[in-house]
């Protein structure tokens, strides 16, 4: 699963970068060392894919009856993504989206301890994840903008750490993601494993669990041994 990750990034130099405007919200958005469920991020999605906006970690679909059931869909596996009732519509009808990070923190199990790890990509400064996205209403009807992060099998670097992966895009791979014509069963063949080799990790200190572990820069804060 992918359920805390980091961009770190200050969003007009993004902007800049990647030929992208920032919606009115994503001007005021404040780069995250530690990025937790239902929390604002920084994405791209298909309706607007020249823009960077800022939706909620965690997917609420439209017939939900709150939003807590957000807190249940943080990650979506692309082997069931067309089987799915929750996950399939979003990606026939094009309810995609590219979500902006720079690592992710995943943990490893070692007997009744979990160690965690930071991954990031040496050679890629940020990157995208592949996502899927919705928007709710509540009672009020102010809208809630949320999206998911679909996650594979793991590389030969992450089955080492952890079963699930999250899907990262190549750039090529990013622009056919929200491509409106796109067949989705084609789709599905761009959801593997980013090469192991091109991928890095290392033990973390401090518990990403901990969302004080934003306060300071834990990505820079690496195990002794």
């Amino acid at each position: 699963m992918c359920g805390r990750y980091s961009e770190k990034q200050d969003l007009k130099i993004v902007e800049d970068q990647l030929k992208l405007r920032l919606s009115e919200k994503a001007k005021n958005w404040k780069p995250s060392f530690n990025i937790a469920p239902s929390q604002l991020a920084p994405v791209v999605t298909s309706d607007k894919p020249d823009q960077i906006d800022v939706f909620h970690f965690g997917l609420v679909p439209h017939w939900a009856k709150d939003k807590k059931v957000g807190y249940k869909m943080i990650n979506a596996r692309s082997e069931t993504l067309l089987e799915k009732p929750s996950y399939k519509p979003l990606v026939v009808n094009n309810k995609r989206c590219l979500v902006l990070a720079d690592s992710f923190f995943e943990w490893k199990k070692e007997g009744k301890e979990k160690q965690p790890f930071r991954i990031y990509l040496p050679e890629r400064e940020i990157f995208f994840f592949a996502g899927l996205c919705s928007s709710w209403k509540d009672p009020e009807g102010e809208a809630y903008n949320s999206f998911s992060i679909i996650t594979t099998s793991p590389n030969k670097l992450m089955e080492k750490i952890h079963d699930r992966m999250p899907v990262i895009l190549t750039r090529e791979e990013e622009k056919l993601w929200l491509d409106p014509d796109q067949n989705p069963k084609d789709l599905l063949k761009l959801l593997n494993a980013y090469p192991a080799d091109s991928m890095k990790a290392y033990e973390i200190e401090h518990d990403a669990s901990d969302k004080k572990w934003n306060e300071y820069n834990p990505c820079e804060i690496q195990c002794d041994h």
